[in-house]
């Protein structure tokens, strides 16, 4: 059958597509049929394709881009931080107090206080500038309900309430791989970190089912916001899962009924939590849940899929938390927040891998990250599976052997440029310029033959806007204007592919979407100036128009 005698359902035209894809990296205008893309060409070639009930959509010389494939996006998280006191843009403890405030007033004594996203870098206003909460400045806001106030990363500030039901004393010792903060006399401060987190995030109310679902939809909401059509959500529990299972079937429900165009607004693949995580799960039960599956990774479909186990070896750096082989700066001593040792982390990785699970493992020192490279590379050699698509999380200090065996065992790195851009220059204060260096060094990564994917791992920073993140991969800029490890800039091509069709790589996607090409899922952006050939500086302010997913409109931004 030739081209002309199928019918599309709707074709963009006037356009600047970048399709990424090699056959035709460019072209005028898109013919979709069904959700999947029919053809790409010249205007004078697919406006001819039209027939009766075709829809045009003249896009003004817009550009076009594959949809954005955010491969390591708490969706879920992002949904139920919706729904929570926003933090991220408080520039004190004290405009952060008067949120808690306005919160306990409406809230029933004795229910949790959550909220989200504090970052002492933005304390320009505290005293000193960048002075972190305690208990202290919590406790006068209320000491009527639990109160809980989670840092982009790695640490929560909880009150005296909290530090009383979780049953946190001076005498309470840190628990592996994380800190309890104190004051000179030792008294608890509030300040927890890394596995400490979980004394008190473990008694948080487990959200209902209801309030899951409504969670997701308001994440992909979001996502669709700034061009994202795919995420791939790491670490969920099993009630997670069924909440995601529960709104593509019931999505799935919707469109054969004729009440909805789509399942649901954003692809997703789901990661299982797996070693590293809750202290209560020993890892008899671990075991016990992914070889009880009876499943394994890319069981699914184009809507809902699963991808790996997420395991975390360490926390990070700005909390001082990342395992590293020296001392953060300002520090004489190297912290033990090592979660997992060598010989438990190849026993995971080699059970995974006889399961057939690929592993997504939360690593960001440079310690941390040759122990996990180096187990990954043992168990590929003892056990070889060819098509294993294992990944390293957040990957921050690769060293020269860990970029080897990474190329040479087929191990991607996925990092946040987001985190690069939206941190300032904390990664200076945190480990100094000899190592900040090396920090994502997403050029080494490409150099060496390392799949790269570029991720937000939102609600973990600031926003999910994938543009943000390639002016960091482009540039090596943070907020400030300041360079970051400035050799280690990519070019823009190599940027968009890591926040397209990298990510396709990790979930055993690469023939269903992440380029614009016949047969390729359509799901496309519209954005408001040409990704290429703009100045350096304007990549940042780009903004999305529209978000197409499976041939739909999801988001058409306000004029």
């Amino acid at each position: 059958m030739h081209i002309r005698d199928l019918s599309p359902d709707q074709i963009l035209h006037n356009a600047t597509i970048y399709t990424l894809d090699d056959h035709q990296p460019t072209a005028q205008a898109v013919a979709i049929k069904e959700g999947r893309i029919l053809a790409v060409g010249a205007d004078a070639e697919l406006l001819p394709l039209a027939v009766p009930g075709t829809h045009t959509h003249d896009l003004g010389g817009r550009t076009v881009l594959p949809g954005i494939f955010d491969s390591h996006n708490h969706l879920l998280q992002v949904g139920v931080k919706l729904t929570r006191i926003r933090l991220d843009e408080c520039r004190s403890p004290e405009e952060m107090m008067e949120l808690v405030r306005a919160r306990a007033a409406v809230t029933p004594p004795g229910h949790w206080i959550v909220g989200e996203g504090w970052n002492e870098g933005n304390f320009t206003a505290a005293t000193p500038p960048g002075r972190l909460p305690t208990r202290w400045d919590i406790d006068p806001a209320t000491d009527q309900h639990p109160v809980i106030l989670m840092r982009f990363f790695n640490t929560d500030v909880v009150n005296s309430v909290a530090l009383q039901l979780a049953g946190i004393t001076p005498a309470t010792p840190n628990p592996p791989g994380g800190e309890i903060g104190r004051d000179a006399s030792g008294a608890p401060n509030g300040l927890l970190r890394a596995a400490a987190k979980l004394f008190v995030r473990n008694l948080l109310p487990q959200p209902t089912l209801a309030e899951l679902k409504t969670a997701i939809r308001l994440g992909c909401q979001e996502m669709n916001r700034y061009g994202i059509t795919s995420v791939l959500d790491p670490g969920l529990y099993p009630y997670e899962l069924a909440a995601y299972q529960a709104v593509v079937s019931e999505g799935r429900a919707a469109t054969s009924q004729g009440r909805a165009a789509l399942p649901i607004a954003v692809r997703l693949n789901v990661m299982p939590s797996w070693h590293g995580f809750r202290e209560e799960e020993n890892e008899a039960e671990l075991e016990a849940r992914a070889r009880g599956l009876g499943i394994a990774s890319g069981l699914g479909d184009e809507w809902l899929r699963l991808g790996g186990l997420k395991m975390a070896i360490d926390g990070g750096t700005s909390s001082h938390t990342a395992l590293m082989y020296e001392p953060f700066e300002g520090e004489t001593v190297v912290g033990n927040f090592n979660r997992l040792d060598p010989q438990t982390l190849r026993r995971h990785f080699r059970t995974a891998q006889e399961l057939g699970w690929d592993v997504g493992i939360h690593t960001c020192g440079d310690r941390a990250m040759d122990m996990v490279v180096d187990a990954f590379a043992d168990v590929a050699r003892s056990t070889p599976w060819s098509d294993a698509r294992h990944n390293v999380i957040h990957a921050y200090f690769p060293s020269d052997r860990a970029l080897a065996q990474m190329a040479e065992h087929r191990i991607a790195a996925v990092i946040q440029p987001t985190f690069l851009y939206w941190e300032g220059d904390l990664i200076f204060r945190d480990v100094g310029e000899r190592r900040a260096a090396n920090y994502k060094p997403a050029r080494k990564y490409l150099d060496a033959g390392v799949v790269l994917c570029a991720t937000s791992d939102i609600p973990s920073t600031v926003s999910p806007d994938p543009f943000a993140g390639l002016y960091a991969l482009v540039t090596r800029k943070n907020n400030l204007g300041h360079f970051v490890a400035r050799d280690q800039a990519i070019s823009r091509s190599e940027a968009l592919r890591a926040y397209t069709i990298n990510g396709t790589w990790l979930t055993r996607e690469e023939h269903l979407k992440g380029t614009l090409a016949p047969g390729r899922l359509a799901d496309l952006i519209v954005i408001d100036r040409d990704y290429f050939t703009i100045p350096e500086e304007q990549i940042k302010e780009t903004r999305v128009l529209m978000t197409m997913v499976g041939g739909e409109i999801v988001y058409t931004a306000e004029r």
